[in-house]
């Protein structure tokens, strides 16, 4: 097997016009080219997408996308709804459609520079949708906003869903990584970038608590180093809160999926061996598992405490 290492996601940015153009340089049917052209053009106050998942595949995706302005500045706020086509045969066919959900993100990260202080960034933000793919191939979203009572022009985009992603699909035994935990370090700095650390979320490995029988929510997250610095608020806004009201119910369990020591002397990002097990693309990541072992939900990025918290009851009801 091929390990699929870890790279982070450049700032949107610099993929938000690269991932329309690329979406729409592969030529498509007359009806696809029509809905779906291949060259978008963007004027005034008009919005560009940008799929923030790392990959879509067949069967049920947490769609999410980020919306940015002229000046390439985050669109925030938005009320936007989305329309998904088949785009495989000789006509697009719209199979489904869905009000996304905006989830506003403080951003931040821990700067080990100067006394592990938390800086505040910025604002961003995500529209979430659910979203279900019956076949890999070539689809296309149309995305209509509505901003401050103005409703945009729609603007439509190609891209490709596979038959599985790199990373655990759901339903899929969670692989049984035996992480580095408290006892197997000198100090917790070595496996937490985390300010304060998280020793409760570093006691167990993840091959150990799937013996247990309980269900496990597990957060691949890079507090101090996390590029996208969403792995912070991530940490203190989705896994603290959740931890508190159900600890004695589930494991939590947080992996940094990157080795913290040579990342620190300049040697880059080398994936830790539980990253390469799981085959993450990118971080961070939570992964639900229920009580039998098994992927109940997975969230990449952007991530809201409540569409996490009721995927763990999802997995605390079940059998």
């Amino acid at each position: 097997m091929i390990a699929v290492r870890p790279r982070l996601r450049p700032p949107w940015p610099l993929l938000a016009l690269a991932l329309l153009t690329a979406a729409a340089a592969c030529g498509g049917s007359s009806g696809e080219d029509a809905l779906f052209p291949d060259v978008i053009t963007l004027g005034e106050g008009d919005i560009s997408p940008q799929i923030t998942n790392s990959t879509l595949a067949v069967g049920e995706n947490r769609f999410s996308l980020g919306l940015l302005d002229n000046d390439y500045s985050p669109v925030l706020g938005a009320q936007v709804h989305l329309r998904f086509f088949d785009l495989n045969g000789e006509e697009p066919v719209m199979k489904s459609e869905a009000a996304a959900r905006f989830i506003p993100v403080e951003l931040s990260f821990i700067d080990e520079g100067s006394g592990k202080e938390r800086r505040v960034v910025g604002s961003n933000g995500v529209y979430v949708a659910p979203v279900s793919f019956d076949r890999a191939g070539r689809w296309g979203v149309e995305v209509r906003a509505t901003l401050a009572g103005d409703e945009l022009d729609p603007v439509p985009f190609r891209f490709d869903v596979l038959e599985e992603t790199p990373e655990p699909a759901l339903g899929e035994p969670a692989p049984a990584s035996r992480q580095l935990t408290l006892a197997d370090v000198a100090g917790i700095s070595e496996i937490d970038s985390s300010y304060p650390p998280r020793p409760h979320m570093h006691d167990v490995t993840v091959a150990d608590a799937l013996a247990g029988g309980k269900p496990l929510v597990i957060a691949f997250a890079t507090p101090a180093f996390c590029e996208s610095r969403t792995c912070g608020p991530v940490m203190d806004s989705v896994m603290d809160p959740l931890y508190e009201k159900h600890k004695d119910e589930a494991v939590f369990i947080h992996i940094e999926p990157y080795k913290l020591k040579e990342l620190r002397e300049g040697a880059g990002l080398i994936p830790v061996q539980a990253a390469e097990e799981w085959r993450l693309q990118t971080e961070p990541w939570i992964f639900v598992v229920d009580r039998n072992g098994k992927v109940s939900a997975k969230f990449e990025g952007i991530i809201a405490l409540d569409e996490v918290e009721a995927a763990l009851a999802g997995a605390l009801g079940g059998l």
